[in-house]
């Protein structure tokens, strides 16, 4: 009895994802907790990032995680788990968004979920050297309306590139699309969001602030 406790209060937290996985095809209900508890904050962050809804987060996360238990055992392991999943959450955030056919900005600065990067990278006036913008106080409240402006496609692509550090290639294989659609994507969400934030990069050159790095 003592070692049956033992196994039940295993940490799994550290076990590979695709011994998770065939724990979980193999019945042991234990294994998909684990991978629940793994990616739930990752799933909602990126739920809240696309569809900017607190309310509509845990819906949403709700319905990743009932995709990814229904197509566990479809999974070929052609892509790595976390890429896998990123695509499930990345398609019904856009459904999601789809359903509530309206974007709403949550008020609340401090909300779990909005929890954007303390840097952003667009495209400066020569149009090949990024550059990059610590954000503080009303400038990260600036590029949050101005990522409002985006294409959810284009939102995607930021959020995965900067916020959820994918390179090119990953991004590929969670939104189904050629590297050099990727690229254009990516090319053209920065230009979008270097016009939305043209006012407050021009502020920083004239001010040249510390925070504002090549």
């Amino acid at each position: 009895m003592a070692e049956d406790n033992k196994d039940n209060n295993q940490d799994w937290s550290g076990v590979d994802d695709q011994i998770l996985v065939k724990a979980h095809l193999k019945g042991d209900q234990r294994a998909f907790q684990v991978l629940f508890k793994k990616y739930r904050d990752m799933v909602a962050r990126l739920v809240f990032s696309i569809v900017k809804d607190e309310s509509l987060v845990e819906d949403i996360s709700q319905d990743v995680f009932v995709l990814i238990y229904k197509n566990l055992p479809k999974f070929r392991g052609d892509s790595a788990l976390k890429t896998w999943i990123y695509r499930i959450a990345v398609n019904e955030s856009l459904r999601g968004l789809s359903r509530a056919k309206r974007w709403t900005l949550v008020e609340d600065p401090e909300t779990e979920f909005q929890k954007f990067p303390s840097t952003i990278v667009v495209l400066n006036q020569g149009g090949d050297s990024p550059e990059r913008l610590v954000l503080e106080g009303e400038r990260r409240e600036m590029v949050q309306s101005a990522l409002e402006e985006l294409k959810p496609a284009h939102r995607v692509a930021l959020t995965l590139y900067y916020m959820e550090d994918m390179d090119v290639r990953e991004m590929s294989e969670v939104l189904e699309i050629p590297e050099g659609s990727v690229k254009s994507r990516l090319y053209y969400a920065r230009e979008g969001l270097k016009k939305a934030l043209e006012p407050m990069l021009q502020a920083a050159r004239t001010e040249g602030k510390e925070n504002h790095v090549l």
